[in-house]
């Protein structure tokens, strides 16, 4: 009967303006209102150190960490967990809190990195570490040997080399570099123990002239990591972890790897999903560089905000973020209404993890009214994205839509790709649209069952599905379409949807078109012309070294 009536309903289309200009909606929502935004974790702002907090926690006086604070004010933004593992570091290593007040810059380090610094200083053969050494560390291992000895700091018949070299336990050093040892008084300690373990390196994992160099051109705080440290770590990482050589020396940073901190990742995390944490940091080696504590207040925070651990295995990466700006930026997901539609993708930890990327793309492709941004453009490589923007192509492949309905109406999702994929353009639909949408027609109690079987309706804009609502509640409009009933509350939900799809197509010949808004109906020509400037900058900085350079790289090679 409807497919009958389609010159009478196209002859409504003046007639449904004017009845929709009549009659307004009373519960119209306003064009800016913003849905309400989970909050996820609230975690309490954390009080910046002050001198009662010091002497209450260390000891000694209000007056002396009052003192301190004021000539060291940096000393503030440590956060009181790293200021107490610092300490306790100290305590393990002998250190008072009078030592401490000496010099209370020493607690703005890590425990890790004081007690790293302590090792490699016992190594060398300091027999008396005072505060002062350990916090002139720097300064003092690039002294030479001859000066350390004038000054008291090494035994004047200590054999440094010898010692060092003696420090190797899981590597036998070539021969004739144990009778080349005499490496003079005049070398500095950095120098001697970057030689000293690039021959262990050579021996035990098989470094090469050029591999060593680029370890020390890119990772270059390998140099301070203790013998004792690096060998624990190849142990750990050969033995428990099968690394075979190869791999770690492609992953350099591991020398710097944490022993202690990775058993407790294997000993706390065995698993994540049910995925081997063993597994997990083969497969992505710089998770074993993250913070025991700190991967676990990470899944913490994921958890909180509804998102599996699933989804996490799919973006390993996040995991080498620390928790507060994973914590950030799942917040900022919930604030952004082009993410927040993409929370229950099971790829959302990409969002998370390019999160600064993204954004950068979202606001340069709204530059270019750009409307389907998906996720996989958001977080795609460069190439990939430049290929989109200069294709002026405003459409996806419809992985998002098909995800979120998924989710919502707990269907099938290729049951509803195929649905979708009889209209022509349904791809050209961004799907925070699909979601404002469905919320529209569930706010006029329709059901999913209902806006299932009318699934197509879900691409069309708000205004039409509103007009063509209101038009349906007047009686003449009624009377035009010579439908047999009284009022349109003798149709049930599926039959107004289905009535409401086929006045707005009718308008366009049922060719699909009445997916457009007039400010989206013309493509735009000449689009390379038009492209704005993409902000292009290249991060050298890496968290576990520098990226080296193409002419630098090309110069070493």
């Amino acid at each position: 009967m409807l497919r009958n009536s389609k010159n009478q309903a196209q002859r409504l289309v003046q007639f449904t303006r004017s009845c929709a200009a009549v009659k307004q909606p009373n519960n119209k929502k306003p064009e800016n209102a913003q849905p309400a935004k989970s909050k996820g974790l609230d975690l309490p702002v954390e009080e910046s150190l002050n001198p009662s907090y010091l002497a209450r926690t260390l000891g000694s006086t209000y007056r002396t960490w009052a003192a301190a604070l004021e000539k060291h004010p940096e000393l503030k933004t440590v956060k009181r967990k790293d200021l107490l593992n610092s300490y306790d570091a100290l305590k393990s290593l002998k250190y008072t809190v009078d030592d401490i007040v000496m010099k209370p810059m020493i607690i703005y380090y890590g425990a890790s990195t004081l007690s790293n610094r302590h090792n490699v200083l016992n190594e060398c053969g300091f027999h008396n570490i005072t505060i002062q050494t350990l916090f002139k560390y720097i300064t003092v291992i690039n002294k030479s040997i001859g000066f350390l000895k004038a000054h008291g700091l090494l035994p004047y018949d200590l054999n440094v080399p010898q010692r060092l070299a003696d420090s190797f336990t899981d590597a036998q050093l070539p021969t004739n570099f144990q009778m080349s040892l005499n490496f003079g008084e005049n070398i500095t300690l950095k120098e001697l123990r970057q030689s000293l373990l690039n021959t262990y390196l050579q021996a035990r994992m098989q470094m090469d002239e050029t591999e060593l160099q680029k370890m020390w051109r890119v990772y270059s705080r390998v140099r301070h990591k203790s013998f004792h440290s690096v060998q624990d770590a190849i142990e750990l990482l050969t033995t428990v972890l099968k690394f075979p050589a190869e791999r770690i020396r492609k992953n350099a940073f591991l020398l710097h790897a944490d022993a202690d901190n990775v058993r407790r990742i294997l000993k706390e995390i065995p698993t994540i999903n049910g995925l081997d944490i063993r597994d997990i940091g083969y497969r992505r080696p710089k998770i074993l560089m993250s913070n025991c504590d700190s991967l676990k207040q990470t899944l913490e925070h994921v958890r909180a905000f509804g998102i599996t651990e699933d989804a996490v295995l799919r973006c390993l990466e996040v995991l080498t973020l620390g928790p507060d700006t994973v914590l950030e930026r799942l917040r900022d997901i919930n604030q952004i209404e082009q993410f927040e539609v993409l929370g229950s993708n099971p790829r959302i930890m990409r969002l998370v993890h390019y999160q600064n990327k993204a954004r950068l793309r979202l606001d340069y492709l709204n530059q270019l009214k750009v409307r389907c941004a998906s996720l996989h453009i958001l977080s795609c490589g460069s190439d990939a994205f430049a290929k989109f923007a200069r294709d002026g192509s405003d459409r996806t492949k419809g992985r998002d839509i098909v995800v979120y309905l998924g989710n919502i109406m707990q269907k099938d999702e290729q049951l509803l790709r195929n649905l979708l994929s009889r209209h022509p353009n349904w791809c050209h639909i961004p799907v925070l649209q699909v979601k404002q949408c469905l919320e529209y027609l569930q706010s006029k109690k329709f059901g999913l069952d209902d806006i299932f079987q009318n699934i197509h309706l879900l691409l069309y804009p708000i205004k039409r599905i509103e007009e063509k609502l209101l038009l349906l509640q007047v009686k003449e409009a009624l009377e035009e379409l010579h439908l047999p009933i009284v009022n349109m509350h003798a149709m049930n939900n599926n039959e107004i949807l289905t009535l409401i799809l086929y006045l707005i197509e009718s308008e366009f010949h049922f060719t699909g078109d009445g997916i457009w808004t007039e400010q989206h109906t013309h493509h735009v020509e000449n689009f390379n012309n038009l492209l704005p400037d993409f902000p292009e900058s290249l991060n050298k900085v890496y968290k576990y070294g520098v990226k080296p350079s193409e002419k630098a790289s090309m110069f070493h090679l």
